[in-house]
């Protein structure tokens, strides 16, 4: 079991040569067979803008679109089945490291002149510390994300109610399960539950699902902080409307607090 925000969102893409390719700005998501899964991962402004709040995400984006060489500007999607591990970085397979590489010129240059200049930006020069610019050869490409998909940005922070319309909290963490592994590859990942809560704070270091995270002290207090935090499954999830970013869940339950149950190297 994974936990998505804490263990994948940001972490650092590396290939397998040990090129730092930039980090994880945001997770492609998809309906598919009656179920959530995660498809693939966006690195660059077509991925962070959209985390944004109002003006700046949308600003970020334009920006990003009007520099773009493209004529249709979509951000560029590594696929599931290119992500070889998720550990402490995500490591690519080599056709990614390569198409990475083949695109980065106005990622890198969108994050250094513009997005680390944005007070409070998260994007800055660290993100971009060792990007290595290696041998382009024109030939790999990544796709863009599918038409009918959907951002994981767009469902963090999303208000959950129950089937009355009561107001249960915002999501805080996704929780999935890594299905298709054959030992080269990760494969899709099928989301199996959400973690919601009044409060933000704190749930995407971790101290929402894990008891043993970072210094006691602050350990505690955010565990008093979250204690209102409870996890449905996915299956209890009747509906989601992406556009009013609302997530209803069937009946209301006894849901558990969320524990720690997730496996940090995939």
């Amino acid at each position: 079991m994974i936990d998505v925000v804490l263990r994948v969102m940001d972490h650092q893409l590396v290939g397998p040569s040990g090129a730092l390719l930039g980090n994880v700005d945001n997770l492609v998501l998809r309906q598919e067979a009656e179920e959530l899964r995660i498809v693939g991962v966006l690195s660059g402004p077509g991925g962070f803008g959209p985390r944004q709040p109002g003006l700046l995400g949308r600003w970020i984006v334009a920006v990003w679109k009007r520099l773009s060489p493209r004529e249709e500007p979509s951000p560029l999607m590594v696929p599931m089945s290119h992500v070889r591990s998720i550990g402490s970085a995500i490591t690519l397979s080599d056709y990614a490291e390569r198409a990475l590489q083949d695109a980065a010129g106005l990622e890198q240059w969108l994050r250094r002149h513009v997005i680390s200049a944005i007070p409070g930006a998260t994007a800055g020069d660290d993100r971009l510390a060792g990007t290595t610019a290696g041998s382009s050869t024109g030939h790999d490409e990544l796709p863009p994300p599918p038409a009918d998909s959907h951002l994981l940005s767009a469902l963090l922070g999303a208000e959950v109610v129950d089937d009355t319309g009561a107001s249960l909290g915002t999501v805080i963490e996704l929780r999935g399960l890594a299905y298709e592994q054959t030992g080269l590859e990760v494969g899709r990942i099928r989301v199996t539950g959400l973690v919601f809560g009044p409060r933000h704070l704190g749930g995407e270091l971790g101290y929402t699902t894990l008891t043993d995270q970072g210094p006691w002290l602050l350990a505690r207090l955010f565990g008093w902080w979250h204690q209102s935090d409870r996890e449905a499954t996915w299956t209890d999830v009747a509906d989601v409307d992406w556009h009013d970013q609302r997530v209803t869940l069937r009946t209301r339950q006894n849901w558990q607090h969320p524990h720690n149950n997730t496996d940090p190297d995939v």
